[in-house]
């Protein structure tokens, strides 16, 4: 996840120059492509309800199929129902067509899984990374063998590996380079080439909450909303968006403008001046420095995880910043869908507050006809989520879908 901004340490580093990519995969095209996500998204389907969602064409859409099929992505069977005519040739994507390795880099360790097509986990294992040295910097050769030992141990669970997501915290470019490495320590880092040369495999860096987003896109909440945002709320505050049915992989301001935007201009002040924003009440660096100067022991997921504190200022406080940042965001976007997800999200969602707040904000003034209701959901993340949001950017490289 991102830190808050003001809170990063770079350093120079050595780099490595990147070898040129391993040959690539045959990609689909821009119709099988379609009709693949669909099923990966929506289940088996018929040619002709592929045709029709899709606007494809009959002869588009079998060219489609054949070379789905051909190519070992999709099976095609009879419909035994079908009782009258021709009978219904249904399309089903196959699990077992595609094997990746999603990694999610922290800043002391590297979770990885192994997938298939469909994003289900096949196996899981962490390693510890090497200990920051001078400034704060994560060394990155010591970096880069702990992550190939981690997918070399994960790819011998594996028929075949088809390539590796790794999903980092800050702001990476070109799919390949850290520039931003928010708690590893890093700046302008390639992690792509070394990675290739170590593993044989494919590789695609991307920010970690992108990754989610694109996870959400073909798994979650882009079944039903071609647009939604993402909000992860942790040791910082992590920012994901679709907009029609296209992620975004970079955000202009690496989420500083949402994370900074005003809430309660008597609150508490943030470290970069600001009263009341909402990285003030839900920074977790900047809620932890008050409570000490306060006299609270321990950390902020642990206070606002205590029914003794619920009803406290630093819980409805976050609770109401996150409610006025949830329909902020979804102004924004046009959007009545908004994904919550992190370590500390759940006890904030279940506050009374953060609904209240929600439905303050969304409420028609008295001569307004359109009435917006949002439709919130929340998903307490683990490493292994992250590193499944990893796995599914690889996936959706190695079909030519990035």
């Amino acid at each position: 996840m991102k830190r808050p901004c003001g809170k990063r340490h770079f350093s120079s580093l050595d780099h490595v120059t990147a070898p040129p990519p391993p040959p690539e995969a045959s990609k689909l095209t821009p119709h099988a492509l379609a009709v693949t996500r669909h099923l990966l998204t929506h289940g088996p389907a018929s040619r002709g309800h592929l045709g029709r969602n899709l606007s494809l064409s009959d002869a588009s859409m079998s060219r489609a199929a054949q070379a789905l099929v051909r190519n070992g992505l999709v099976t095609e069977t009879l419909d035994p129902r079908s009782s009258v005519g021709r009978p219904r040739q249904i399309l089903a994507a196959v699990p077992t067509a595609r094997h990746v390795v999603g990694v999610k880099l922290t800043a002391d360790r590297a979770y990885g899984v192994a997938c298939d097509l469909f994003g289900a986990v096949l196996a899981s294992a962490e390693l510890r990374l090497p200990a920051p040295g001078a400034r704060g910097v994560v060394p990155v050769k010591a970096t880069l063998r702990v992550v190939t030992r981690l997918v070399d141990r994960l790819a011998k669970r594996l028929p075949a590996l088809d390539g590796v997501g790794v999903s980092v915290g800050g702001v990476v470019d070109d799919r390949a380079v850290v520039r931003e490495g928010s708690f590893l320590g890093w700046r302008d880092v390639d992690l792509a080439g070394p990675l290739r040369e170590a593993t044989g495999a494919r590789v695609v860096v991307t920010n970690d909450v992108t990754a989610l987003a694109r996870e959400q896109l073909w798994f979650g909440a882009g079944r039903t909303h071609s647009t939604f945002g993402l909000v992860t709320v942790g040791a910082g505050l992590g920012f994901g968006l679709a907009r029609e049915g296209h992620v975004v992989e970079r955000l202009i301001d690496n989420g500083h403008l949402l994370g900074h935007a005003p809430v309660d201009g008597d609150g508490p002040r943030c470290s970069l001046g600001h009263h009341g924003c909402v990285a003030a009440y839900l920074y977790r660096d900047e809620v932890e420095a008050r409570m000490a100067a306060a006299g609270i022991a321990g950390s902020f997921p642990d206070l606002i995880r205590d029914q003794a504190y619920a009803d406290s200022p630093w819980v409805t406080g976050a609770a109401r910043a996150l409610g006025h940042l949830v329909a902020t965001f979804a102004g924004a976007l046009q959007t009545d869908r908004i994904v919550l997800a992190g370590e500390d999200v759940e006890p904030l969602f279940a506050s009374p507050v953060l609904a209240a707040t929600i439905a303050d904000r969304t409420r028609p003034g008295p001569q307004e006809t359109e009435h917006c209701e949002l439709d919130v959901s929340t998903a307490p993340l683990t490493f292994t989520d992250w590193a499944r949001g990893a796995a599914v950017v690889s996936l959706q490289h190695s079909l030519g879908a990035l």
